[in-house]
């Protein structure tokens, strides 16, 4: 019988624990994101509303670890009501501007638009402006390793940074610098051409004892042939890049245009003069209780 008792009191207090309000769950709190924003993670964690004895810590961190940016997850509960997500992101290595919307991209080739991301998260990758005709085109993950390293090491060998590579129309892929220069590497389309970049770069480095890359005096520098680099023009960022450098603003729609003809102004309508009348039995204004004082009674003579 004390056995039984005792076991009817868990039974309750287990079924009390699971049912009373204060321990469902109420909060869920994301660690860790600096890319992600929180309401990403929230969003594809889908924790439920339940007790918090009984969430299911696995199925959450399958969830939210099958979002391409989060390299693992993990779960836990605290008392008495939250659940708390910490997560390890991965690396952006580029920002790729096209069509006016930029989108990340991971050396995995996992993708996040932009505009999902944290603004730190957008700040300092280097930015490819995809300008090629048609469709939007994948980029070869070796591109994206080779585009980073070499904006990574750009200031410590050229004296400057890389502001941005272009991939134009013609399918031409240029490097511009942030002192206004670039350097033309050609079609980086094939395995080939990827296999040859190292080389174009040390060419570059090469021309640095003669040409002055932090205050240059040509615009550009082609060495699609290593063995034959051509310098010439003038120095200048194109508005296209100076406009990639900037993160895309939200869309605002803008305010209805203020008509030029001024609606004539209607006349003001006469007002009723109000009757000194006092009615007892005045219906009450909606939102309004009217009080109406009870009628004096006249006092008895002594």
């Amino acid at each position: 019988m004390i056995a039984a008792g005792a076991l009817t009191v868990q039974v309750g207090l287990l079924a009390l624990a699971l049912t009373l309000p204060g321990f469902q769950v109420r909060q869920v709190t994301v660690v860790g994101t600096h890319l992600l924003t929180t309401g990403a993670v929230v969003a594809a964690a889908e924790v439920p509303e339940q007790s918090i004895f009984t969430i299911n810590g696995a199925a959450i961190q399958g969830r939210v670890q099958a979002l391409p940016w989060v390299a693992s997850a993990v779960v836990t509960t605290q008392l008495p009501a939250t659940v708390e997500i910490s997560v390890v992101e991965r690396s952006p290595m580029l920002r790729i501007r096209r069509g006016g919307s930029d989108t990340l991209v991971a050396s995995d080739g996992a993708t996040l638009p932009g505009i999902d991301a944290t603004p730190a998260a957008r700040s300092g990758i280097p930015v490819l402006i995809d300008d090629r005709a048609g469709s939007p085109q994948p980029i070869n993950p070796v591109l994206v390793e080779l585009l980073s390293s070499v904006s990574q090491r750009f200031p410590a060998v050229f004296g400057c940074s890389v502001a941005a590579y272009l991939w134009g129309s013609d399918d031409v892929v240029s490097l511009w610098t942030s002192s206004g220069w670039r350097a033309i590497l050609g079609h980086l389309d094939t395995q080939d051409a990827l296999q040859a970049l190292p080389a174009q770069i040390e060419t570059l480095a090469a021309i640095k004892r003669s040409l002055n890359f932090a205050r240059p005096d040509f615009g550009y520098i082609d060495v699609e042939s290593p063995a034959a680099p051509a310098v010439g023009g003038t120095p200048g960022l194109p508005a296209e890049v100076s406009a990639a450098l900037l993160p895309v603003a939200p869309a605002v729609h803008p305010a209805p245009a203020a008509s030029s003809v001024t609606p004539p102004t209607a006349p003001p309508t006469p007002r009723p003069t109000p009757t000194p009348t006092v009615t007892p039995s005045a219906t009450p204004t909606s939102g309004i209780t009217l009080i109406t004082p009870p009628p004096s009674t006249p006092k008895p003579s002594p």
